[in-house]
């Protein structure tokens, strides 16, 4: 009996150095990809000052950007994720009170988070959907920087990032999108300007720059965990075909859906009510032009 205790001490004794090793190799592994330094070598924006583009940043923010869902209706930063497995983690102060980022961004501070996910040190910011934003036209993040500086100064320190164990080997294992800007080309040709209008192409436009394919993901066919206990949905024609115009109208302008129940308050309804009609109209065209796809749990 003795012996055999004494193998079974051994055994767990190993295992318990291998789950060591294992943890010390993914936080080293992740936190050198974490701490990598990138640049960016890109030609500066003209931002405007007048009231017309900031009236329409102001609109790109929060209806098409939806950047309050994340860094709250203030701007000024809120919980993302506090989480005993996956870690803490807060969004950007982004205005100019104690501990926002307004005060001392300049303009190419801006587009380097915005379009690339890179903080002014040049590290990547951590969970910014920047591969969507990556997307959206230099008009348009021009008019949204414009506005963005305009916000009322918030007093808000934002506590460090905190990626723990499960979080780290997700993103080495998996698609976690720990790090969006290892997936942007700092090189690449920017994406050619579409016209605004009730179009398909104008529909592709701002789901891609509305960082829909975050939650949605690349085919929107959903099926990832984006809240306890719920999984983003699937918005391809397999699973809305039988959506009118008006009910899709209705779903992104009160969160009420054709049978009349409400969507989850993940889904940033309270921000896409301020859509136009020709942008849901344009959206609407885009998304029941796709084939229709299966979701699945990922």
């Amino acid at each position: 009996m003795n012996r055999v205790t004494k193998w079974i001490g051994r055994g767990l004794a190993g295992l318990l150095v291998l789950l060591v090793i294992a943890i010390v190799l993914v936080y080293a592994m992740s936190s050198r990809r974490i701490n990598k330094v990138y640049s960016v070598n890109q030609p500066a924006l003209s931002i405007p000052g007048d009231s017309a583009s900031i009236a329409k940043g102001q609109h790109f923010v929060q209806a098409i950007g939806k950047c309050a869902s994340c860094h709250g209706d203030d701007y000024a930063g809120k919980v993302i994720v506090d989480d005993n497995i996956v870690g803490r983690m807060y969004s950007a102060n982004l205005t100019r009170g104690n501990g926002g980022i307004g005060a001392s961004f300049t303009d190419a501070d801006y587009v380097r988070a915005i379009r690339y996910g890179i903080k002014k040190d040049g590290h990547p910011l951590l969970f910014m959907p920047t591969d969507s934003y990556y997307y959206i036209n230099d008009e348009d993040l021009a008019n949204a920087i414009a506005y963005l500086k305009t916000v009322p100064a918030v007093d808000a320190v934002i506590p460090p990032a905190r990626v723990l164990p499960v979080a780290r080997a997700l993103f080495l294992t998996t698609n976690f999108p720990l790090i969006p800007a290892e997936r942007i080309s700092r090189s690449a040709p920017r994406p050619q300007k579409v016209a605004a209008g009730p179009t398909r192409e104008y529909g592709e436009y701002l789901t891609n720059a509305g960082a829909c394919r975050s939650c949605h993901v690349q085919d929107l066919s959903g099926g990832v965990p984006i809240a306890k206990d719920l999984l983003s949905a699937n918005i391809t024609p397999a699973a809305i075909g039988n959506w009118t115009e008006a009910d899709f109208h209705k779903v992104l302008t009160t969160g009420i859906r054709p049978d009349g129940r409400m969507i989850s308050a993940a889904m940033p309804w309270p921000y896409t009510r301020f859509l136009t009609d020709e942008e849901i109209k344009a959206m609407w065209l885009y998304i029941h032009s796709l084939p229709p796809k299966t979701s699945r749990r990922r």
